[in-house]
């Protein structure tokens, strides 16, 4: 009996030991996750006024890129917009959404939408090279020519997988396309990488919620993992364009 005894609690010591050896590394593994994810972003150092500024001056250059003549205008319409995005990119606990997902800005046919979010990321990627810092920058593509880099087998691909990015038009691509004889879903594919990895995705979209988790969209199972990845903005007001 107490040969047994011994045992008993010699492999109660040893399971004990095994448990905090355990419980430490996993503790050092989310400590490792988490100095990861802090790299991913941080919160630009401008106040209210400074921000709408600098994202004018930002969409102005897009504009005359597009070789438009009007300006771009803050007003009642999209300030709502323009100060929810102001909280999200500063993390200022009072944005309304949440802090760890991307935009989804959502609105009608020339509302404003990839101009904002175009804007943002030329910002944001101008305060990320005038501070020097290491964080990656914002790319922002046209959906249907992600399509086209999803489906290379190069580099690219890998920098579409990873890396921030806002992908504009979201839900205007075609869902399925042939490759190579094979029936394939590429922006699926390539939703559910981001997923998996937790890269920061934005995006803008003529759709609601409802109808891009829908089967003529992406589907419920897509659907459900787009309403874990973005907070849905909507910009309300009809087109700007003249």
């Amino acid at each position: 009996m107490n040969i047994q005894k011994e045992n008993l609690s010699h492999r109660e010591a040893t399971s004990t030991k095994i448990f905090d050896l355990c419980q430490e590394a996993l503790k050092m593994r989310f400590a490792g996750e988490k100095k990861k994810n802090s790299r991913l972003r941080s919160p630009l150092p401008f106040e209210y006024a400074e921000f709408k500024i600098l994202l004018a001056q930002s969409a102005n250059i897009i504009l005359e890129r597009r070789r438009e003549r009007n300006n771009f205008v803050i007003d009642i319409v999209n300030e709502p917009v323009i100060s929810e995005l102001f909280l999200y990119m500063t993390m200022n606990e009072r944005f309304r959404g949440n802090i760890l997902k991307g935009i989804m800005l959502v609105g009608s046919y020339g509302s404003g939408k990839s101009l904002i979010m175009q804007a943002l990321a030329e910002m944001y990627n101008t305060a990320v090279e005038t501070s020097k810092s290491q964080l990656p920058q914002i790319k922002f593509i046209k959906s249907s020519d992600l399509l086209t880099e999803v489906l290379k087998e190069n580099p690219a691909g890998v920098y579409f997988s990873r890396s921030p990015i806002v992908i504009d038009e979201f839900g205007r691509e075609p869902k399925q396309i042939m490759d190579f004889g094979n029936l394939r879903s590429p922006i699926v594919e390539l939703l559910c990488r981001r997923y998996d990895i937790g890269a920061l995705t934005h995006g803008t979209s003529n759709f609601t919620l409802e109808t891009l988790c829908s089967e003529n969209q992406y589907g419920k199972m897509t659907g459900d993992r787009i309403k874990s990845m973005f907070n849905f903005i909507e910009l309300k007001g009809e087109s700007r364009r003249t």
